[in-house]
């Protein structure tokens, strides 16, 4: 079977025999998908991501909470502080800590197929206390992630397009500038994503710490550069086919019910806004709904991806194979 005949439909299967997997997947979708993707088209983004805003913003709170006695004058300010900080936290905690389970539960479900499954993994109870238990790792690693990413781009990489694209330092310097920024800086931060998806399956699969994950993620990667780009590729393409007919089951439920309620507004405004309630609450359930599927299948998929690839007699992509035997040194 193929690489991709065995890693896509397993993933279907685990999620579709376990639904509770959706609740981790809204949550995990939080972290985001395709950053390596976004950090090529958004160059110009220096913004920083969930789990780097959060960090800021913590910093805020605990700042104005420390120097509160002379701005906020009342209790009141402060415990609204406090509740702001509480509700950030735990936000925090049930998005990592829902990666984790979905990784687990990629894991469960194929020890359960070669008949090895334990009885941990099998409730989403037992999912999550995983996901819990490697909270502070996958954060430690989703902040050296952040950390990376946002200094390269913030102290390195937007700079040098900003001299690229305003000073005239002749053809030479421009073109050295050109390949250090998008052969060598680009491809580097690109790089961390993946070492980042593969470090967290290290550490919820393999039960590593955070360093020897980070180290086993990169040298998982380096063997198997080629065929994690194509996943990857291959995973957007499947997120925009995806996304098209989401938008299009949403259009097909929320058009008509604004058409009907545009007809019966004049007559009937008591009906006018039950029938625009119902539809607008429908949308967004559907949307929530569409989040968490996609969210559940992208982490899981990468759970699934990364067993295969350490896995004894792994399965390898048509184009890994062709490569092989074409240009061996490419591919190992």
């Amino acid at each position: 079977m193929s690489f991709y005949g065995k890693v896509y439909p397993k993933t279907w299967q685990i999620i579709k025999n376990n639904y509770y997997l959706l609740f981790f997947g809204l949550f995990a979708s939080v972290l985001g998908f395709f950053s390596e993707a976004n950090v090529f088209l958004n160059l110009n983004d220096t913004q920083p991501d969930f789990i780097s805003s959060n960090i800021l913003q913590w910093g805020r709170v605990m700042e104005t909470i420390l120097s509160s006695g002379a701005s906020l004058g009342t209790f009141s300010g402060m415990l609204s502080m406090l509740s702001i900080f509480v509700i950030m936290a735990i936000v925090i905690v049930i998005t990592v800590s829902s990666q984790g389970a979905l990784i687990h539960s990629a894991y469960h479900n194929n020890l359960k197929k070669s008949k090895k499954a334990e009885s941990k993994g099998q409730t989403f109870k037992e999912n999550f206390q995983v996901g819990l238990e490697k909270f502070w790792p996958l954060l430690g690693l989703h902040i050296v992630h952040s950390f990376i990413t946002f200094f390269f781009l913030v102290l390195i990489i937007d700079p040098l397009i900003y001299f690229l694209t305003t000073i005239n330092f002749g053809p030479i310097i421009y073109l050295l500038i050109a390949i250090i920024t998008f052969f060598i800086l680009i491809p580097l931060v690109i790089i961390i994503s993946f070492v980042t998806r593969y470090g967290s399956a290290y550490i919820v699969i393999k039960n590593q710490k955070l360093v020897d994950a980070f180290f086993n993620g990169w040298l998982l990667f380096k063997v198997n550069w080629l065929v994690t780009i194509e996943n990857a590729i291959f995973l957007m393409l499947v997120t925009i086919a995806y996304s098209f007919l989401l938008s299009s089951a949403l259009a097909l439920i929320f058009v008509p019910i604004v058409i009907v309620s545009i007809l019966v507004s004049a007559t009937n405004p008591v009906f006018f806004f039950i029938v625009s309630s119902l539809g607008a609450f429908l949308a967004v359930v559907m949307l929530f709904a569409g989040i968490a599927l996609f969210g559940a299948f992208y982490n899981v998929v990468w759970a699934n991806v990364f067993m295969e690839l350490s896995a004894p007699g792994k399965t390898q992509s048509k184009l890994h194979r062709v490569t092989k035997k074409h240009l061996p040194h490419l591919a190992k």
